[in-house]
């Protein structure tokens, strides 16, 4: 029994679909919102008005922003809503001396050199890049960190465009 071409061309298009829908889709959990061991709100601690760099100290100094150890959150809940379910996990993870294992949001590709510094001196807000974090309860990745992306707001905000000077290596 032999296929037609008809069968043949279907085939073909089914297979192509599929492999691009594997190609293009290969990352979609970085671009997703993805569960966390503590669902952690950005919004209950930006309403408190607490900075972005309280937690994420490394950001002004190193490529990656990093995250807070468990002593940060506990210098606070320690004392405040310890009994509450998430912060009840956060206090486990303290008794035990374990990290929080967070499942990273953002990326960017490794051969890319993405200080943070220049970029907040330069006025950037963390929500260019990072979406409006203190409005979401959940974080995902609003921007596809890609080169026409880094480029369209690197022209917009007047940056260097030339790009193994400033950010491939």
């Amino acid at each position: 029994m032999f296929f037609s071409l008809r069968h043949l061309f279907y085939l073909a298009a089914v297979l192509l679909g599929v492999f691009l829908w594997i190609f293009y889709f290969q990352d979609m959990p970085y671009r997703s919102a993805p569960r966390q061991p503590i669902s952690f709100s950005h919004r209950i601690h930006f309403e408190r008005q607490i900075a972005c760099i309280f937690c994420h100290a490394d950001v002004a100094k190193s490529a990656y922003a990093g995250m807070p150890p468990v002593l940060k959150c506990m210098g606070c809940h320690r004392e405040i809503i310890p009994y509450y379910p998430e912060v009840a996990k956060l206090h486990r993870y303290w008794r035990e001396q374990r990290p929080i294992p967070w499942v990273r949001v953002f990326w960017i590709p490794q051969y890319v050199h993405f200080p943070h510094q220049p970029h907040i001196l330069a006025g950037v807000q963390c929500g260019v890049c990072h979406g409006d974090v203190g409005h979401e309860n959940r974080v995902f990745e609003v921007v596809n960190f890609n080169m026409g992306a880094c480029i369209t707001c690197h022209r917009a905000y007047g940056a260097r465009t030339d790009c193994f000077q400033a950010c491939h290596h």
